[in-house]
């Protein structure tokens, strides 16, 4: 028995997780949030992120507020592989596994298939000269050969997209790519996308006994398919030849040795041959396939078959068989095609996007966002919150009853009296250590506090005394619960960082990503 998991089901998983988040009534009601105004056990070591039942709850209760997450907020993106010179390319290859295609290999100096240049422009690699380093960066578009671009060193690219200096989504480990040629962000275009274009012919044995020669030939005029030479060494039927007076694909027909003629596949368009006006004869690339347009030709090394370019790449070809004609034999060859629709068509697909960035500014409308998110506060913990239930409520959230910017704080209403200090432990009981309620300051006016990781039930007409500061206590007046209940719905993301002090004027830019 053999069954395979393709790469693609990964790609669709991130797809989806990040489509719901446009919907009109979201699958997921996604929240980025912000935690952990208290201090690490070691300020300069954060605590180790850890997907347990117990860990989750500690995030809840560290929860001071969050923003929701648009369909703007998301996007695919792949690790980012910026070109680099002396570096091997793996080559685009339609027998290879697409995990292999998309991995790197150090030892072996070895990238993936696609490259990010210095102008933003993403590529991937069609042919790596046969397996050699690329020494030129690609650049440019070529959209009039459908993004085709063969650098100096051999190498063949193909453009797929831009990527705008204005995409959020561009980071130091990660590049965006888009699902199709029209997206936001993105600069590319549908010309890029041939349906059964030919990618490359790789050869597959060299063979031997390959020549290519100059030949005399007697002088012809327009019209003539028999030429006379003065002798028909290193020739062969369907050899490809080429010169003055030749038209463009032209080939040997047959070979007659007794009287030293060459019959051509081809009338002649002009006048030709004679002194010093050779031909020119090659081993011939024949493409026999469902498509049509497919030219190629050879390069040799001594008399073997080195390589095999691609002069026209073709379209509508679904099979395509690689034959080679000349005077040696055993070379034999395969053709390369393109996925379905072309290169580039979906390029967040062919450059394995499999994964959803989240990326958002907090404060990005005023520092407290309509007053939601203290200015006065720090942070040390973010991330991904999903379906969570409004408080005291035992269903999730909807657009309906959700809101934009939530706070996940107990906000206490006080009689007048001193400030406690941020981050301070207040309660109510006979002790710090025997309460019936306590919680962390996490931001306060002279008349409220806002608490985190509060526990226990609140006595209004109690007094709400510090661990530092009111020994004796301020009389609560009215209290406020948080916007969620604590412990629903499911973090699925969450990073632990050195303190983010928040100003006023200043908004947190927040990225993340999610791997399928």
């Amino acid at each position: 028995m053999s069954n395979y998991t393709s790469k693609k089901l990964a790609f669709n998983n991130a797809e989806q997780f990040k489509e719901s988040f446009f919907e009109p009534e979201p699958a997921t009601l996604g929240y980025v949030f912000l935690g952990k105004h208290t201090a690490w056990p070691n300020e300069d070591v954060p605590s180790t992120a850890v997907d347990t039942v117990s860990n989750e709850k500690s995030i809840w209760d560290n929860m001071f507020a969050g923003k929701k997450i648009t369909g703007n907020d998301v996007e695919l993106v792949a690790p980012r592989v910026d070109w680099t010179g002396n570096t091997k390319y793996r080559q685009f290859d339609d027998v290879k596994d697409l995990a292999e295609l998309l991995t790197a290999n150090t030892a072996q100096n070895l990238k993936p298939i696609y490259v990010m240049n210095s102008d933003r422009n993403v590529y991937i690699c069609l042919s790596n000269n046969v397996s050699a380093n690329s020494t030129v960066e690609p650049t440019g578009k070529n959209l009039n050969a459908n993004g085709i671009i063969q650098t100096a060193d051999s190498y063949l690219w193909k453009y797929l997209y831009n990527i705008r200096p204005s995409n959020k989504f561009l980071s130091d480990d990660w590049i965006p790519a888009p699902v199709s040629t029209s997206k936001l962000d993105f600069d590319t275009s549908p010309l890029i996308s041939v349906d059964g274009e030919l990618a490359h012919i790789i050869v597959t044995s060299n063979g031997s006994g390959y020549i290519h020669s100059n030949i005399s030939v007697t002088s012809f005029a327009s019209g003539c398919t028999t030429l006379s030479l003065s002798n028909t060494n290193n020739l062969s039927a369907n050899m490809s030849v080429s010169g003055t007076g030749i038209v463009t694909g032209t080939f040997i027909q047959s070979v007659d040795t007794v009287n030293t003629q060459i019959t051509l596949s081809s009338s002649t368009s002009a006048n030709g041959g004679g002194s010093g006006n050779t031909l020119f004869t090659s081993t011939r690339v024949y493409i026999l396939g469902d498509g049509i347009g497919g030219t190629a030709e050879t390069t040799l090394s001594g008399n073997t078959v080195q390589k095999i370019q691609l002069t026209i790449f073709g379209k509508e070809y679904t099979q395509a068989n690689v034959l080679v004609f000349g005077t040696g034999t055993g070379a034999t060859a395969r053709a390369v095609l393109s996925p379905k629709f072309g290169h580039g068509f979906n390029a967040a697909k062919q450059i394995g996007a499999s994964n959803v960035m989240v990326a958002m500014r907090i404060g990005e409308v005023d520092s407290t966002e309509n007053g939601v998110i203290s200015t006065d506060t720090t942070f040390r913990q973010y991330g991904l919150l999903r379906d969570p239930y409004k408080y005291n409520e035992t269903t999730a959230a909807n657009t309906t009853t959700s809101v934009s910017v939530f706070s996940q704080t107990t906000d206490i209403t006080l009689v007048a009296g001193t400030s406690f200090n941020l981050n301070e432990f207040v309660f109510q009981g006979s002790s710090n250590t025997s309460t019936t309620f306590g919680g962390f300051v996490h931001a306060q006016t002279s008349n409220e506090v806002r608490l985190t990781g509060v526990t226990g039930s609140i006595s209004i007409g109690g007094v709400l005394k510090g661990t530092e500061t009111n020994p004796s206590g301020r009389t609560v007046v009215t209290f406020s619960n948080p916007e969620f209940e604590p412990y629903t719905g499911d973090i699925l993301y969450e990073e632990n960082i050195v303190s983010v002090q928040r100003t006023d004027g200043q908004a947190e830019s927040l990225k993340f990503v999610i791997q399928f």
